[in-house]
């Protein structure tokens, strides 16, 4: 167990009370299904076998694709009361290779981009004012793997970000939240993720992609959750301790698997013994128990490198999470980042008082109003929030372990050839 000291044991105190309470403890669900939201099949298909319905559903796009598209997959998922995840990817189906973050950064693209907020603005203008959708907007993801184009480039990942984030504020984009998302296992140059990062006033979310490869290659082995997220998660969590974390893709291979010599897959079937419904119980049990900074899991649940679904035919592990996910930590609605503090006390003696006759504030015998403290309480109850929420965090810090593996993991994907890594960055844009 880490201790910081720079945290008062009081606060710490306060803040175990208040999980084990459960007054902050609530983390969404949330899944890639097959074919990116052209259609609802897949989600009710999910929807129908699951405890719980998904609260968000994460689809990819490239800079192939704008609102035309997207306002159809995003329309499907919020008919279904989910929020969508875009996974925006800076890549182009016709230039695979072509590392784009750094002509967005010399305006190359701002003709596209200014397309896309409008579409974007207009798509949410289809809906009421006080029921647009929120959007989590996850781009450039896995930046520190080497599979994607715009991997390994820490300053251009950095620069571009801040670029959108400027291009989408002056276009006045509200309901829009960024995921900064890395990798699980840093197949770079720098293993340090906080090399890319942006800053905190243009991120909302951090985020990770892991997996459990089982044997399936030569230098995985079979894993549980918390080897494959506790070092990571630990390294969010310490540096930015009050960004809430999302499991943007997680899922386990099934033991029956055998390696696909497509993605380079030269190991063995030696976790044939194991068990993903016992992987997926741990996972969602350890979550509740152990890592309270995230606040959203998405589960990648189609079959593509492996046999990651729940739901699939032959997938194992949708018992598991149905017995889990029925626990009240796990919520099916999604509830946007601006709303998800505790609404302000209601103003007693706190309140300030004001004089109502003649317009003036000043002394006794005035009415008491709770317009102007209301705010002053809103803005309290979000600092305190945050600051518990941060105590919470590292007080429950969960025992790092699994980094042998990781590193090993490491080295072995940089040493892929070119062609298992085409098959591993391989758009899943139908």
């Amino acid at each position: 167990m880490c201790k910081h000291p720079i945290f008062t044991l009081h606060a710490l105190t306060v803040a175990c009370c208040l999980y084990a309470g459960g007054a902050h403890a609530s983390a969404m669900l949330g899944a890639y299904v097959d074919y990116d939201g052209w259609n609802t099949t897949t989600i009710d298909q999910l929807n129908a076998v699951t405890t719980k319905p998904l609260s968000v559903v994460n689809l990819f796009s490239g800079f192939d694709q704008d609102w035309t598209s997207l306002s159809v997959q995003a329309t499907n998922i919020v008919s279904r009361h989910a929020a969508p995840m875009i996974t925006w990817m800076p890549s182009q189906s016709a230039r695979p290779d072509s590392n784009l973050l750094g002509e967005i950064n010399s305006g190359q693209w701002n003709a596209y981009i200014d397309n896309w907020i409008a579409g974007l603005k207009n798509w949410q203008a289809t809906y009421p004012a006080d029921k647009r959708p929120t959007v989590l907007l996850r781009f450039a993801h896995e930046f520190n793997g080497n599979w994607y184009a715009w991997g390994n480039d820490p300053d251009g990942l950095k620069t571009a970000w801040r670029y959108l984030y400027t291009r989408f504020a002056q276009a006045g984009v509200t309901g829009v939240e960024w995921v900064w998302c890395a990798n699980n296992v840093n197949v770079d140059s720098y293993n340090d993720i906080s090399r890319y990062y942006p800053g905190d006033d243009v991120v909302d979310w951090t985020s990770l992609d892991g997996y459990n490869w089982g044997s399936n290659y030569s230098f995985t082995q079979w894993k549980g959750f918390a080897e494959t997220f506790s070092a990571p998660y630990a390294k969010l969590v310490t540096n930015y301790p009050t960004k809430p974390i999302l499991l943007a893709e997680v899922a386990s291979a099934e033991p029956a698997d055998v390696p696909n010599p497509l993605y380079g897959q030269n190991g063995n079937d030696s976790d044939v013994g194991q068990s993903k419904e016992a992987w997926v119980q741990d996972m969602y049990t350890r979550i509740m128990a152990e890592y309270p900074a995230i606040r959203a899991v998405s589960w990648f649940n189609t079959n593509k490198e492996l046999s990651w679904a729940l739901n699939g035919a032959g997938n194992t592990g949708l018992v598991a999470y149905n017995v889990v996910a029925a626990n009240g930590y796990y919520s099916p609605v999604f509830t946007p980042l601006i709303t998800a503090a505790p609404a302000p006390a209601t103003p007693t003696d706190s309140t300030t008082t004001t004089n109502t006759k003649g317009g003036k504030s000043g002394g006794g015998g005035g009415k008491k109003t709770s317009t102007s403290t209301m705010t002053t309480l809103s803005v309290t109850e979000s600092t305190r929030d945050t600051g518990l929420q941060r105590a919470l965090a590292v007080s429950h810090m969960p025992v790092v372990v699994g980094e042998k593996l990781l590193e090993r993991e490491a080295e072995g994907f940089r040493s892929l050839s070119q062609s298992a890594l085409q098959a591993l960055r391989k758009e899943r844009v139908r």
